[in-house]
């Protein structure tokens, strides 16, 4: 950086910021008022008169810089001038280089009290290849100021290809991250005769026993003793409660999750070597009515994020969560009724930690059913809530992406309590004979276990089957309540989509 540019920017901020300003003027005139008065009072006429000398003189320099606009010509020259010197002592003089700031005038409206950061840039146009960082900086400050970043991509027009698979699972496949929990696999064992007895005690001890007993006593969970009264373990109860607070005072887990093709945003298989391609929309069909557009390159398959036979059922499905056959009565104020309860019960005296983890999960639901809203929100305004417009609207992959992951943890919040349901009551009703408590809970536990009798368990396998949600936000469960969950279903029929 030239000595010149730092001396000629700084007279230049001095000059528009000191100097030529407005509060510099009204000073100036005070104090030269008050000089002609003193000078007048004590008869000092020849200063006064050459006060009145400086006065004039001063005006008509203002009236000079405030028409004449090449007043950066002067600065650039008395810089030049002061440089030169210093220059022609030490080297005998310096060639004319390309100079910065040419005539650019910094803001001269009010007092600055902060020295402006220092921009290198060329604003002469003579070398096209040199950012101009005046005009950057200026654009930057004005899209910080005036724009803000939208996520939203529904109405981009021609979409994006979407490949679902590896991209939201931890390692190489589904197999990898379950095995971190426990390897379900290889321990396991039929539910038949056939199967190991040994190996079947082993199996419930680690994945239902441990974790069950585990939360006894820990301040994440607490157990129901009569209708009043908790005590502090089993997670089991826990989330039986969080469920029912969500389900009926946030959002309606099950109504929210029939809007949306769960079958497509929760599918995380995918045969990259077939000359099929996805591309999300609104509709699976088109103004013609096929499901399919042919491509000089292969086939793009139209898959609707919507549920619904028909388009007009797909309109009704992207209404607001509160309106409709599809919607719910909840809102705002059940979510606050909710808060309030919450921060009364007695279950949650003496116990902050188990009262802000509900807390936490309860605003973070009542965060993504806001978040759904926005995103239906902007479907509406892209259809014009024109059914006959849907297939005109392709999802963007970042919605598809934020979809899965909010829905995905809404499914993991009902499938939780669906198994926690099913291993209390065996697929009975009856709460007394559950697997814990019918072959487990024993001091010390069983090392055998024969076969558990049990009604067909489709309530958590099949398309029920907790493996198939992805797991993008996976904290609703703790890892022994996960080894628990998966454990239940694994043994009893459930598997990733890959096995």
């Amino acid at each position: 950086m030239e000595i010149q540019y730092y001396i000629q920017y700084i007279l230049s901020w001095i000059y528009h910021n000191v100097i030529h300003s407005e509060i510099m003027y009204a000073f100036l005139k005070i104090i030269l008022i008050i000089g002609l008065v003193a000078l007048f009072v004590y008869r000092e006429y020849t200063l006064f008169i050459l006060l009145c000398i400086v006065i004039i003189s001063f005006e008509c320099f203002r009236w000079m810089t405030e028409n004449n606009r090449d007043f950066g010509e002067l600065q650039k020259t008395i810089a030049s001038t002061l440089w030169t010197d210093l220059s022609s002592s030490a080297t005998g003089g310096i060639s004319d280089k390309d100079v910065l700031t040419q005539g650019v005038s910094l803001s001269r409206e009010g007092f600055s009290l902060g020295m402006p950061k220092i921009i290198q840039g060329d604003d002469s146009g003579k070398d096209h290849r040199r950012s101009n960082k005046f005009i950057e900086e200026d654009s930057n400050d004005f899209t910080d100021r005036y724009f803000k970043s939208k996520q939203c991509g529904i109405g981009s027009g021609i979409g994006g290809i979407t490949m679902f698979g590896s991209n939201e699972l931890i390692g190489s496949s589904r197999k990898a991250q379950i095995t971190s929990i426990y390897d379900f696999s290889n321990k396991s064992t039929p539910n038949t005769t056939s199967g190991d007895t040994f190996k079947r005690a082993v199996y419930f001890i680690d994945c239902v026993y441990n974790p069950i007993n585990r939360s006894y006593g820990n301040v994440g969970a607490f157990r129901q003793v009569n209708s009043d009264k908790y005590v502090v373990g089993d997670f089991r109860d826990m989330k039986t409660l969080m469920y029912n607070d969500v389900n009926y005072k946030i959002i309606d887990i099950t109504r929210c999750l029939d809007r949306f093709n769960t079958g497509i945003l929760f599918n995380t298989t995918s045969d990259i070597t077939a000359d099929i391609s996805n591309r999300i929309s609104l509709s699976d069909k088109n103004k013609d009515d096929a499901t399919i557009l042919k491509t000089k390159s292969g086939e793009f398959t139209y898959k609707s994020l919507i549920a619904g036979d028909k388009n007009a059922d797909k309109m009704k499905n992207i209404q607001p969560l509160n309106s409709g056959k599809a919607g719910d009565n909840l809102s705002n104020s059940t979510y606050s009724q909710l808060l309030q309860s919450v921060n009364s019960d007695e279950r949650y005296k003496n116990n902050d930690a188990l009262k802000q983890r509900h807390l936490n999960v309860y605003s973070k639901v009542h965060g993504y059913r806001k978040r759904i809203d926005e995103i239906l929100s902007m479907m509406r305004e892209q259809t014009k809530n024109d059914a006959a417009l849907l297939y005109t609207v392709r999802v963007d992959e970042a919605i598809i992406q934020e979809l899965r992951m909010i829905l995905g943890y809404l499914a993991i919040v009902q499938r939780t309590y669906d198994i926690i349901k099913y291993e209390t009551e065996l697929g009975t009703g009856d709460k007394t004979k559950g697997i814990y408590v019918t072959k487990l809970d024993k001091t010390p536990p069983p090392t055998t276990l024969d076969v558990i009798t049990v009604t067909p368990p489709t309530i958590i396998t099949g398309d029920a089957n907790i493996f198939r949600i992805p797991r993008d936000d996976d904290t609703y469960n703790t890892d022994d309540e996960k080894r628990y969950l998966y454990g239940i279903t694994y043994y009893f029929g459930g598997r990733p989509h890959d096995s």
